[in-house]
């Protein structure tokens, strides 16, 4: 290629030598010959720019995308998502990212020496809490506000107590996570956005409870706890802490319900065939359906709805790696949409 360029580089300078000459004849005898040649240095310079491009200019990795399945609004909502990503894979840290639904636009929102993960928006799509971790010790964790373009950043818990899971209030007011910070278990806390009030929802509940998904009229709160030393499962309660019922039953690890935008459906994760995978069902936990079959050694986790409730965005999670997928709420036309971080985190989209 190198030698190639050089011959271009010196037939193009031949021709405009040759040019600049029949334009000094053409003044003399009031002829146009050097017009011919015009095209044909054109041509020449043109060529030239092509091949010095060739090694120049990265490789694109193209990526399956169904007609229609990326279009904005296709699936309502600003079709953007936030997810945790690793801007530098080798250091192997995750930091909060947002991005256009193709991929494009990725923009890092969060730095520093642990990593950054479990995004959640605000009902208003303004706002972001998120899981900041211990560098060494992933457990030492609290709960962060910031804007959506990464501005005013706030610790909110500011104990680093095992403190993870934080999810929105429909109406916005307040914030639910789970936190081990009494030095046991971990229950269910609320606070407002700006963590004052902070409170146990259910003081007197024995329960491990972990990783809430609230239904959106706010009515119910699905959780999953554990039962026994092998399994675990999903319960769902009202608001205030009454009507408490067991909504799966294992074998396995159930977890990670989010409610469908119309309060009808929970999607969640589940490895009860071995490996982690994508599942459906309907709110009172019947008709519980797989929707994704993993390769082996990876999984699929962590589904969150398309604001309009016709699509599910989940992970990929993968050896070294990890990428975001997309499918229809039914489970049809699963497709790849970027590589992220095998963190086994959930993309979100923002309303």
């Amino acid at each position: 290629m190198y030698f190639l360029q050089r011959l271009l580089v010196l037939a193009s300078a031949l021709v405009l030598s040759i040019v600049v000459h029949q334009e000094k004849l053409a003044m003399v005898y009031n002829k146009q010959y050097s017009i011919r040649l015009i095209p044909l240095v054109f041509s020449l310079l043109l060529l030239l720019v092509a091949c010095s491009s060739i090694d120049t200019l990265p490789k694109p990795t193209p990526i399956s995308r169904p007609v229609g399945t990326l279009a904005p609004g296709n699936g309502g909502g600003t079709a953007r998502i936030a997810l945790a990503c690793a801007p530098d894979p080798a250091q192997h840290k995750a930091d909060i990212c947002v991005s256009n639904l193709d991929g494009s636009g990725l923009r890092r929102l969060t730095s520093g020496s642990g990593p950054n993960v479990s995004p959640a928006w605000s009902p208003d799509g303004k706002r972001l809490v998120f899981r900041a971790a211990d560098a060494d010790v992933f457990e030492a964790s609290d709960i962060w506000l910031m804007n959506a373009d990464g501005s005013g950043k706030t610790n909110l818990t500011k104990d680093k107590q095992s403190n993870w899971g934080a999810t929105w209030a429909p109406d916005g007011k307040h914030i639910l996570f789970n936190s081990a910070h009494d030095g046991g278990i971990p229950h269910l806390y609320l606070m407002n956005p700006d963590g004052s009030g902070l409170m146990r929802l259910c003081p007197h509940a024995n329960l491990w409870e972990e990783y809430p998904g609230w239904s959106p009229d706010g009515t119910k709160i699905a959780f999953m706890s554990n039962v026994g030393f092998s399994s675990w499962v999903i319960y769902v309660m009202n608001a205030d802490c009454s009507g408490l019922r067991q909504l799966t039953h294992g074998p396995g690890e159930d977890g990670g319900p989010r409610w469908s935008p119309d309060g009808k459906k929970i999607a969640f994760t589940s490895d009860r065939t071995g490996q982690a995978e994508v599942y459906l069902m309907n709110m009172d936990g019947s008709q519980q359906t797989r929707l994704t079959t993993s390769p082996k050694a990876t999984s699929f986790n962590g589904p969150d709805w398309s604001p309009d409730g016709t699509k599910l965005l989940y992970l990929h999670s993968l050896p070294n790696g990890g990428e975001i997928w997309i499918m229809n709420a039914d489970g049809s036309g699963q497709t790849k949409l970027m590589d992220a971080y095998g963190f086994g985190d959930s993309p979100v989209w923002q309303p």
